[in-house]
């Protein structure tokens, strides 16, 4: 039988019939081998490099940046997408499913709408099924020619069960003495207090991030029915604030009237179930106070049935916050202010709309003042973050990190008691004429210390990490970001050099889309449809 030509080898056949081929050189045959021998090397260093097992993230514990077993929902109400845990329907032990386990419902992070995803319901039970989790690479040979680094994605053995995999982020590093405090993580070397946080760059802080609120999913519904909206003008009774609301209100803007200093703000507004249930009667409602943000994550909210769910613990306030919104700038006049508040200190940055020079301050700290130049000049839109982690101010814009001309990090500031129930604002002065859009308002993931807490009260054996914990050589730290649910190294313990695996690099293969036309194929038990789509949003690499 002969084998099948190749595209070149079917032209080679052509040429042949047209002329004949030249004389080949010694100087040619010679640097086409070494050309091949190259390329053969090359092809064989990159599969040692990207060398993979079919590694499966079966739990949430790293959610939101790798998902386990989750159902993909999208709120009926706002429109938002977002994903609930379906890891309890699985068994810890063999990751079979447990029969009659489910979850129920969602609550949705941005409006509150709790919605059933009862699979038992015939209705629903095709429109949120639970998808298997995410499928990785991991670079294998990463760690055979460097040391881990701080906040890498780590897949390792388990160190109570070699036979086991697991995955976390390593947060410490050999011959460290760590603390947790107020959610952040602190390190000094071996022998020394000089505690000092351990700060991510700036492409970690921004995948680590995690959503409290965006305005592009506001329901004017609940705010005709009288909840107060999150972002809204903010004035003294006296005055009259220059910012307008869009009849969406999804956007504000100013026309560049009055010279003084007007503010938007936002305070976190959390629609309960029973509003949503009056307002459904089309029934007016009394707005819930503002709370602090709070560590909470719409993946831990599900409601299970069957399963033998440990109940959530409180959640902690969190002040480490990031901002971003789209400025479409109309005239050069003025500054645009970002404002974030921590423990009742404002940090600022000051952006002037005719030289683009930006500025950062901190209430009760004169000398604090880095500047730098922007993009941001006269008319035009702008994409703006603004962010305030791990005791140090970044600023991005249109996508790119601006550097300072000084260090943006600044001092401890000790915990005040304040609620910070207006964590965040936007102001203008100075006859600035601008529209804000797309505010979209983050937190850092906060570390959790309790012995008990939430899903984790099971592990007897927790760790105290607001004490001092040692680490000697070739000892390392994990934990996951979703930290309250989360089993992690404050239980388990340490995880020696010889047991890493490799470093996480990319998200290959998340689950698939069904697509509501697929045909489904009934085999036995197995229920398979047909044709998927792939899931190409969630194929990324890994921070």
């Amino acid at each position: 039988m002969s084998k099948p030509k190749t595209a070149a080898a079917g032209k080679a056949d052509a040429d042949k019939t047209a002329a004949k081929p030249a004389p080949v050189s010694w100087e040619r045959t010679l640097r086409e081998t070494i050309e091949s021998v190259a390329i053969a090397f090359i092809l064989a260093f990159l599969f040692r490099t990207f060398e993979a097992e079919a590694f499966v993230i079966p739990t949430g514990s790293m959610a939101p940046t790798l998902q386990g077993r989750h159902k993909d929902v999208d709120c009926p109400k706002c429109g938002y997408h977002y994903r609930v845990s379906a890891s309890s329907e699985l068994d810890n032990r063999t990751g079979a499913r447990i029969t009659g386990c489910n979850v129920v419902s969602g609550i949705c992070p941005m409006c509150g709408y709790k919605l059933d995803v009862n699979p038992t319901n015939l209705d629903d039970a095709a429109e949120y099924p639970s998808y298997n989790g995410d499928r990785i690479i991991v670079n294998k040979f990463a760690y055979d020619v460097s040391d881990p680094q701080r906040w890498d994605v780590v897949v390792f053995k388990f160190p109570e069960d070699a036979k086991t995999n697991y995955i976390k982020r390593l947060v410490w590093l050999p011959n460290e003495r760590l603390q947790i405090r107020n959610g952040d993580v602190y390190t000094a070397p071996a022998g020394s207090d000089d505690f000092r946080i351990a700060r991510k760059p700036p492409d970690k802080l921004r995948a680590t991030l995690q959503p409290v609120y965006d305005n592009d999913y506001v329901v004017p519904k609940l705010i005709e029915a009288g909840v107060q909206p999150r972002w809204k003008p903010w004035a003294a009774v006296s005055e009259a604030s220059p910012w307008q609301i869009s009849s969406d209100y999804k956007s504000f803007s100013t026309d560049g009237g009055p010279p003084g200093a007007g503010w938007l703000r936002y305070q976190n507004i959390e629609p309960t179930a029973t509003i949503w249930d009056r307002v459904e009667k089309g029934q007016r409602v009394t707005s819930p106070p503002p709370t602090p943000v709070h560590d909470d994550y719409a993946y831990n909210d599900g409601d299970t049935r069957g399963c033998n769910e440990i109940p959530r613990g409180r959640e902690h306030p969190v002040s480490d916050l990031a901002l971003d919104c789209q400025l479409n700038v109309k005239n050069d006049q003025g500054a645009v202010i970002l404002e974030l508040v921590k423990w009742g200190r404002q940090f600022r940055c000051q952006i002037s709309l005719n030289s683009g020079k930006a500025s950062l301050s901190i209430s009760g700290q004169p000398d604090f003042a880095p500047q730098a130049d922007t993009d941001i000049q006269g008319p035009g839109g702008y994409d703006v973050s603004f962010s305030n982690v791990d005791e140090q101010l970044l600023l991005w814009v249109n996508g790119k990190l601006i550097e300072f001309n000084v260090p943006t990090t600044y001092e401890h500031v000790p915990p005040s008691g304040s609620n910070d129930l207006s964590p965040a604002g936007i102001g203008v002065e100075g006859g600035a004429a601008v529209e804000v859009s797309h505010l979209k308002l983050w937190r850092d993931i906060y570390y959790s210390v309790d012995a008990d807490d939430g899903r984790l009260r099971e592990f007897v054996k927790a760790q105290d990490l607001s004490r001092i914990i040692e680490l000697g050589p070739g000892q390392h730290f994990m934990m996951g970001d979703n930290s309250p649910a989360s089993a992690d190294s404050r239980y388990w313990g340490k995880v020696d050099r010889r047991l890493l695996i490799g470093k996480a690099l990319f998200i290959y293969w998340p689950h698939s889309w069904w697509p509501s036309w697929a045909a489904t194929l009934r085999l036995k038990d197995v229920e398979l449809k047909l044709p998927f789509w792939p899931n190409f949003k969630r194929m990324m690499f890994v921070h």
